[in-house]
């Protein structure tokens, strides 16, 4: 197969503390045939003109100007405006090896095979490997899926960042980023395609650097429904995968184990265990008050009003009240 071209595409909004050695890590690879396509989400610091800095020092680089529309519309228009065979996505607060794209191109088998590797976890005080447990080979979706699964113990890590994914595929079936969704839209982007597609490919080495940024334009904080759209979508696909693919036992089980955890950790403990815990805690300090007010009104009340505020500090002042107006109706 001949060297193809990639197409990095690079969402950018408010990293000017990262974005040049972001970029700079990018220009540095050992593969050189690749196009840098930096999407400018209408930032409102300096990385508009570093992007066009660097554009007019190299010609693989092409500069995407928008108001800001969010993460997922920024890498639409950068799929847009692409020409490569294949694309990668990189976040624009973290860098990467110089080996990142050379590892993708050596191992492509052909359209239908996903590539994706290792990468690293940069926190302020240390770098750690993020293990997804791959081992370096090839397996194919329509008779292994089973055996990925019980091999590495993973069906596959929703980030984009970390894979290679073919240009043809994705425009042939239309994939796109969908922030309307409100999902985790890694995630469902990554779902989509491996719906699409024969084999995956793991690499065992690790050449990207996730920034442990709270900033980043990559992260936000999920609502409820969020989460639970999230929750059907990840079920959904794993409906799927039983429909299509053969699994035996312990691939099952996983995928089980996979599904209840989700649930209980981003639904139930999240949403239903801690509100209630939250619940209980305000119900505690405002009865305290009320009874502190209550009591305090008791004693300061004329005597001609103490019925009143006692039915009143028992919560039956109102609903006695009604029932004798109605009554006095009748």
């Amino acid at each position: 197969m001949m060297k193809p071209k990639i197409s990095i595409i690079v969402p950018i909004y408010n990293v000017e503390k990262y974005l040049e050695k972001c970029i700079s890590s990018l220009l540095n690879q050992t593969f050189s045939d690749f196009e840098l396509i930096l999407v400018n989400d209408g930032s409102p610091d300096n990385c508009g003109k570093i992007c066009d800095s660097f554009k007019e020092k190299d010609s693989r680089i092409k500069v995407l100007h928008l108001e800001n529309g969010g993460v997922c519309r920024a890498r639409n228009k950068g799929m847009e405006l692409s020409s490569g065979d294949f694309y990668v996505f990189v976040d624009s607060d973290d860098w990467v090896e110089k080996d990142y794209l050379k590892d993708f191109v050596d191992n492509i088998e052909d359209d239908y095979t996903m590539i994706q590797q290792e990468f690293y976890r940069d926190f302020p005080s240390r770098t750690s490997s993020f293990e997804l447990g791959h081992q370096n080979k090839t397996y194919d979706l329509r008779t292994e899926f089973d055996k990925m699964i019980t091999e590495n113990k993973i069906i596959f890590a929703g980030f984009v960042w970390n894979k290679l994914f073919s240009a043809k595929i994705i425009k042939q079936n239309k994939i796109l980023f969908d922030g309307s969704t409100l999902l985790a839209d890694d995630e469902e982007f990554c779902l989509k395609y491996l719906e699409k597609i024969h084999k995956v490919h793991n690499v065992s080495k690790a050449n990207y650097h996730y920034i442990d940024n709270p900033n980043s334009i990559t992260k936000r904080k999920l609502t409820f429904e969020m989460e639970w759209k999230r929750f059907l979508f990840q079920t959904k696909y794993f409906d799927f995968v039983r429909k299509n693919y053969s699994l035996g036992n312990l691939a099952q089980e996983y995928i089980s184990r996979l599904n209840f955890e989700r649930f209980e950790h981003s639904i139930y403990r999240k949403y239903i265990v801690n509100q209630l815990k939250e619940a209980t805690e305000r119900l505690k300090t405002i009865s305290k008050y009320k009874k502190m007010f209550m009591n305090d009104l008791l004693k300061n009340a004329k005597k001609s009003r103490l019925v009143e505020y006692t039915l009143l500090k028992y919560s039956l002042y109102l609903p006695l009240k009604t029932m004798l107006s109605i009554k006095a109706q009748k």
